[in-house]
């Protein structure tokens, strides 16, 4: 299979390739900006900078990623009509002073969800589902790709998404499954960016 195209298995894989692999991406999981208290922000004396570092960092670590993984970007970045969906967060964004109400800045808000939108969905949707597509059939990669991004969520934020957060639980790993399935149909990672940091900018 190419790039992820999920058509089917292109070549048999040891399981400590797909292992390895899914560990990379757990490692990486860590570093999302602002998803637990024990990131990299953990150094700084106030939520304004711990949301700053760890949002440098997540970016200058994405784009090294990004700057190497040319054969799949071409694929998720496709040129397509889908771009047009990126007017959602566009308009959304723009909406935000009118009903905003974190504590946070505006602007370190916008900076640190649009940043931690592509990190989650490029790693996720993009890198792993691309990788493990191209070695396993349709019908398990998508499954395992919403697994790992709901375990993500409730391994560092028990409280909130582990049982019996049943709830949130199911929330996330239907998330997870919309976004596998909109990826593994449009292959462009366009309409899951845009989606995903809209639902940020509904919510804020």
């Amino acid at each position: 299979m190419s790039d992820g195209g999920d058509r089917g298995v292109a070549r048999p894989t040891p399981g400590w390739v797909l292992l390895l692999a899914t560990i990379t991406w757990i490692v990486l999981w860590y570093l999302t900006p602002g998803l637990h208290p024990h990131g990299l922000g953990r150094l700084a004396t106030g939520p304004v900078a711990a949301i700053l570092i760890e949002t440098v960092a997540a970016f200058v670590i994405v784009v090294a990623i990004f700057l190497r993984h040319g054969r799949y970007n071409r694929l998720l970045f496709a040129r397509s009509k889908q771009v047009g969906i990126y007017l959602l967060p566009a308009v959304l964004a723009l909406a935000l002073p009118f009903h905003y109400a974190l504590p946070l800045p505006l602007l370190v808000y916008m900076v640190w969800m649009t940043v931690s939108v592509f990190w989650q969905d490029y790693l996720t949707f993009g890198l792993l589902q691309s990788y493990l597509g191209e070695r396993l059939p349709s019908w398990a990669t998508t499954p395992i790709v919403a697994t790992a991004f709901y375990l993500g969520h409730a391994f560092l934020l028990p409280d909130r998404f582990a049982p019996p957060h049943w709830l949130p639980a199911l929330g996330i790993l239907g998330m997870g499954l919309a976004c596998a399935l909109v990826r593994a149909r449009l292959r462009t990672l366009h309409a899951v960016l845009a989606l995903h940091l809209a639902f940020y900018f509904v919510l804020a």
